[in-house]
């Protein structure tokens, strides 16, 4: 009997006293039971179920513009940490008991945690890989072409990865602090808040408040993310898309020449006086142009001369300031009423004549196109013969600005007013629609890149190595605490 109780005696001390690696081998099949007869399994149809909800709201934008990316981005982190928050949160304290009796029979705490690390990363990369295929199965626009890997599913799962692991490891934390689930459960929330609303990404952060965001998990998931999608490459759309829903708005007012003119003396316009609005031109160079422009708008065929009838031309002549002046010169005494005529009364007489009608309908002149007008003064000869000849000076806005503060005639009309209306759509149509749109997205897309966004490989394995910090500096503070189990009084 006593032989028996020895030999019991030497096996259970070699149960207590096994190796690490045999102790961490025991607690993955602990773990594995606790997925199947516990129901952990759920974490992955739930996985599925919220990135199925994120791709809808993202699939149109991800990838495509800043602000798809930057949503994008917090969207997939957000998700990323919920399911590595809740992987673990109860993992340690509803065992929390059974723990305690463990390590004082032998078990290693360190055996203990690299089975959680193993196990939560294996479910954490189960949860990513059916996330990455419920994105694409949602038709989210991911490039096929990767940064960092040939491939962007791979880049954007190893992200994914990292962050939903290193949140899985501050979960295990906390549930390594808590002595219950319901401790536990309590505490996660303001944990989600503190990593949602300090992320520094979609939210801003006052200046006082940025320094936290170095503390979580989100900002540097969210980088590594929103890096990968080219960000600062992509164009920023919210700021054409607020000016084209007013395009119907109309804009303008009353206003006076004296307004307009205050304008000039603006630091806007007088930093700008140099700023050149015409440059000067040779003959040449205005030959050239004028040839070019003939190629496609034909100006040599325009026509600028055409045949007209007596009648039109004694018409011109009478509504012209020529003959408000002359019109009252007196010519020879009048047959019938023996009294003087006018110029004007003359003309007159001449257009109300009946007997003068086949006279005034007469035509005068011919068709004269540019062209013809061109060949006639031997345009192309005296253009190669002067065309080094400077036609003007260079215009700068500062002339333009003298010219209009001194002009008299311009400054005696200052109190002249005038009204300007129009709306957004005509201004669009005057400087033309796709060079606006075109001009607004790329100002604001360069006002808006960031260069923690940048693409580059250094920017995103720093932040790859950040999340690695999480994660390694959790799994050792999950040891330190659970070492002093043994203290517990519960």
């Amino acid at each position: 009997m006593a032989e028996f109780n020895e030999t019991k005696t030497v096996r259970a001390r070699g149960v207590r006293h096994s190796g690490r690696d045999s102790q961490v081998l025991i607690y993955l099949g602990k773990q594995f039971r606790f997925f199947v007869n516990e129901n952990d399994w759920k974490v992955l149809p739930m996985a599925a179920i919220i990135a199925a909800l994120v791709s809808m709201v993202i699939r149109r934008k991800f990838f495509i513009n800043m602000e798809g990316s930057l949503i994008g981005g917090f969207a997939l982190t957000c998700v990323a940490i919920w399911n590595g928050c809740f992987n673990s949160i109860q993992a340690v304290c509803r065992e929390r008991p059974i723990i305690k009796r463990e390590h004082r029979s032998g078990m290693h705490i360190t055996s203990y945690v690299a089975a959680h690390m193993i196990y939560q990363f294996l479910l954490c990369a189960a949860q990513t890989a059916l996330s990455i295929y419920v994105l694409v199965l949602m038709e989210v626009p991911i490039p096929a072409k990767g940064f960092m890997t040939p491939w962007m599913v791979v880049d954007l799962g190893i992200s994914m990865l990292l962050i939903s692991y290193a949140s899985d490891m501050m979960s295990l934390f906390i549930s390594s602090l808590s002595h219950t689930t319901t401790g536990a459960m309590t505490v996660m929330p303001f944990v989600l808040i503190f990593q949602l609303v300090f992320s520094g990404g979609v939210i801003p952060l006052p200046a006082w408040a940025q320094v936290y965001s170095n503390y979580t998990i989100s900002n540097y998931g969210m980088k590594a993310i929103i890096s990968q999608s080219g960000y600062n490459e992509l164009p920023m759309e919210t700021a054409w898309k607020t000016l084209n829903s007013m395009r119907n708005k109309e804009i303008g007012g009353t206003f006076t020449l004296g307004q307009v003119l205050d304008l000039l003396d603006s630091p806007a316009i007088e930093s700008r006086r140099d700023m050149e609005v015409m440059k000067s031109m040779t003959l040449g160079e205005a030959a050239e142009i004028l040839n070019k422009a003939d190629s496609t708008l034909h100006i040599r065929d325009t026509v600028v001369t055409r045949p007209m009838t007596v009648k039109s031309l004694l018409e011109l002549l009478n509504s012209t300031e020529i003959m408000q002046k002359i019109g009252s010169i007196q010519l020879l005494p009048d047959s019938v009423f023996t009294q003087q005529l006018t110029v004007s009364e003359l003309l007159q007489s001449l257009l109300t004549n009946p007997d003068n009608a086949p006279l005034l309908e007469k035509e005068i002149g011919m068709n004269l196109t540019l062209g013809q007008v061109l060949d006639l003064i031997h345009a192309q000869e005296l253009t190669n013969t002067f065309q080094d000849q400077k036609l003007n000076d260079t215009i700068t806005l500062g002339n333009i600005v003298d010219f209009l503060k001194n002009n008299e005639a311009i400054q005696a009309r200052r109190d002249q007013t005038f009204t300007l209306k129009t709306t957004f759509g005509e201004l669009f149509s005057l400087f033309g629609e796709q060079e606006v749109q075109r001009l607004v997205e790329q100002k604001t897309a360069e006002a808006s890149r960031k260069p923690e966004y940048a693409r580059t490989e250094e920017n995103i394995v720093h932040n790859w190595l950040m999340l690695g910090v999480f994660i390694f500096g959790f799994a050792l503070a999950s040891i330190l605490v659970l070492e002093l189990i043994d203290k517990d009084k519960r």
